[in-house]
């Protein structure tokens, strides 16, 4: 009888052949560990055989190394992470990439790259080989450090001299900025969590400002109150640019897709709430210019977003085809029997108390013929496919499934079940289950009627479409 580890060896060898012959009809070397990233060197990652391919490998993959690794090890690298979190947050504020990426492939001793960034070479040292351990850098003699296509991606595309300077100024740092976000925020949090969730006076809070983060951080103010504070401007800017990251992860024209606006009359409207500087909205008009957009923030957030709509869409500003209006999202909605309504990475900033608010003043406002269309993760139970039960199941909801011996339904992709925690962390928020989204929804007074997914693990974000009951 075949063990289960060299099933799982050949579910990766078998899957590795669909990789090769994706670069053999492309022309395409397999990417290099040790060479630094360029881009185009990626898989395919619009062909869904490919994209299934890559997720069997990492799945089976990692189930083997937990498999043959003995499990006391497994669980203490785990926890250990944090360090190495915190070890690349070290690498990404003192520019270590950068430095190593003036030097060259030849590397350089870690002596010279501590002296550019005033630290001790000792220590930075230590840093650095933790890192490489980690497939993070390269030590190419002893002592000499240089890039890998790892650490390539904390290029920030600036001279050191200037980054030393004000290093959050341009968006090609901004997976710097989300590491050092990671590093720093994230980690702090992280170390309240229990406290956070066994103090009875935070346990079951949906309180934005009782977070974990909160406590870390020692104040009553939200996370977004807080990076407000004129003490907290580098933290503002740095989140500011570490977004931009996140939408290299997902493509602005991947969320697009799904519900039919296409179908929508000429002039149907559109309410983005809170739609920040409508980035959204104008991904929209360039696909479907026959609706009407309007989209709502908060003061300061729409003076940015007209500012750019000037440049990008001036012609759709000035004849109202697209508008912005300053709102609060859990103040009565001021835009009656819209078209539709839309809620774009809104609902997992938020505890369900406060989400049920703000879906219950979209109710409030919307005609018998308005929609509700969420943009948000929905995660997946972890659990075989044969467990779930079909009254959760929803029209376009993907179940995900994997080839035995693989029994972790996660495919390996934990980054959906991570951002959850964070987003409990650091606001009370979540994401959320189809059935999570079912029942929040029900309770503000709207039916959960179809989801748009791309893919079954909850890596990308659903279209998630709602009616009033």
């Amino acid at each position: 009888m075949k063990s289960s580890i060299r099933a799982l060896a050949e579910l990766v060898l078998k899957n590795i052949d669909v990789l090769e012959e994706d670069c053999a009809r492309r022309g395409a070397d397999i990417p290099s560990l040790q060479d630094p990233y360029k881009a185009g060197t990626e898989f395919t990652l619009d062909d869904p055989n490919v994209q299934n391919a890559s997720t069997v490998i990492i799945a089976a993959a990692q189930q083997l190394i937990q498999t043959v690794q003995n499990p006391q090890v497994n669980l203490l690298m785990t926890a250990y992470s944090t360090t190495l979190a915190g070890a690349i947050r070290v690498a990404t504020e003192f520019h270590l990439a950068d430095i190593l990426n003036e030097a060259g492939e030849a590397g350089l001793h870690v002596k010279e790259i501590s002296s550019q960034c005033k630290a001790d070479p000792v220590k930075i040292g230590q840093i650095l080989r933790l890192l490489a351990s980690s497939w993070i850098f390269k030590e190419v003699k002893p002592d000499v450090f240089a890039n890998n296509r790892n650490s390539s991606i904390m290029v920030k595309g600036l001279p050191v001299k200037k980054l030393q300077i004000s290093q959050y100024s341009k968006p090609e740092g901004a997976t710097s900025a989300l590491l050092g976000i990671i590093g720093d925020e994230m980690i702090k949090g992280s170390s309240f969590l229990y406290e956070t969730l066994s103090d009875p006076k935070t346990a079951f809070s949906g309180e934005s400002n009782e977070a974990a983060l909160c406590r870390a951080f020692n104040t009553n103010l939200t996370y977004w109150d807080y990076c407000e504070q004129p003490d907290q401007q580098a933290r503002r800017l740095r989140f500011g640019v570490a977004m931009q990251a996140k939408s290299k992860l997902e493509p602005i024209e991947l969320t697009t897709k799904g519900f039919d606006w296409k179908g929508l009359k000429k002039d149907s409207l559109v309410v983005d709430v809170g739609g920040g500087i409508g980035t959204f909205s104008l991904a929209l008009v360039k696909e479907h210019p026959h609706l009407r957009y309007v989209i709502q923030d908060r003061g300061l957030v729409i003076e940015d977003g007209i500012e750019r709509t000037k440049v990008y869409f001036p012609e759709e500003l000035e004849t109202g085809r697209i508008s912005f209006q300053e709102h609060n999202f859990f103040d009565a909605q001021p835009i009656k029997n819209a078209d539709v309504y839309i809620l774009k990475f809104i609902c997992h900033d938020w505890s369900n108390k406060y989400s049920h608010i703000i879906l219950k003043r979209l109710r409030e406002a919307a005609g018998p013929n308005s929609r509700l269309v969420i943009v948000d993760k929905v995660i997946p139970y972890i659990c075989p496919p044969s467990e779930l039960n079909e009254e959760i199941s929803v029209p376009g909801t993907w179940k995900p499934e994997l080839p035995e011996p693989i029994v972790n339904m996660s495919g390996g992709i934990i980054y959906p079940h991570l951002s959850s925690v964070l987003m409990m962390l650091l606001h009370h928020g979540q994401e959320r289950t189809v059935s999570n989204f079912s029942e929040l929804l029900a309770g503000a007074g709207w039916k959960l009627v179809e989801v748009y997914q791309h893919d079954a693990f909850g890596q990308y974000s659903s279209q998630i479409l709602a009616v009033p009951v």
